[in-house]
């Protein structure tokens, strides 16, 4: 759906068509609260990004991403993922631990300010990690819809095509969120009902974007595969 048909949808809803109640600045606003909600829950807007790994450096400047990160649930090096940590935890379990060297298992993300992001690796790569590179996933901030015609979801100008069949959804979250606002009992019932709504449909949103990233089980010879140390067969 188009900004301008979830507005209408959103309208009929809060049984506000005109908007007088609420105009089109709060229906855009709640549009917006829910899609950097869904987005940070269910990782819908993600860049990836590679960083060339140097001997003896230990932080790496992230300024590669073109949007607005939110968070870096991955990282991986040789193709293996690394740890995600804390600088907290770094410096309550290690001791020293800037000194370490070796292949790199655990990552901390540091910032002096939001336009200053670095990875922080340890132990710090050396010579022999040199030549694989690491490869970051972060999840992006979306783009807010302006455009009568923009889609929820977008980066720019663009947005995947998966989330269509649930922009609806996001209306029925939006009108429960402007509803909340008053505290009638009629105001308050039809919240909660289109606050059940709108979850289901993350729910099976967040089905659909688990789906991408699922691993089929590593099989061998005979159609069977590996389950947690034991081969099983494959029905």
């Amino acid at each position: 759906m188009i900004l301008s048909e979830l507005q209408t949808l959103v309208g009929a809803l809060t049984s506000d068509p005109n908007h007088d109640r609420y105009t089109l600045s709060d229906v855009n606003t709640e549009l917006d609260n829910t899609q950097s909600q869904w987005n940070q829950e269910i990782k819908i807007i993600k860049e990836t990004t590679t960083l060339t790994i140097v001997a003896n450096t230990r932080q790496f400047l992230l300024t590669l991403i073109t949007g607005t990160p939110l968070s870096f649930p991955r990282v991986t090096h040789k193709g293996l993922d690394l740890k995600k940590r804390s600088k907290a935890y770094f410096d309550l379990y290690n001791n020293d631990w800037t000194q370490d060297i070796g292949t790199p298992v655990e990552f901390c993300i540091e910032a002096t300010d939001p336009s200053n992001l670095y990875l922080t690796l340890h132990p710090t790569p050396q010579s022999g990690d040199v030549g694989a590179n690491l490869v970051v996933e972060a999840v992006i901030a979306h783009t807010p819809m302006s455009a009568s015609t923009d889609v929820p979801f977008m980066l720019g100008a663009l947005s995947n095509y998966l989330c269509r069949p649930f922009d609806f959804y996001i209306a029925y979250s939006a009108a429960a969120r402007l509803l909340a606002r008053d505290a009638s009992a009629a105001n308050q019932a039809k919240a909660a009902q289109y606050l059940k709504l709108s979850a289901d449909g993350k729910d099976n949103l967040i089905q659909v974007f688990k789906a991408l990233e699922a691993e089929e089980p590593k099989r061998v010879s005979g159609g069977r595969y590996w389950n947690q140390g034991s081969v099983r067969l494959a029905k």
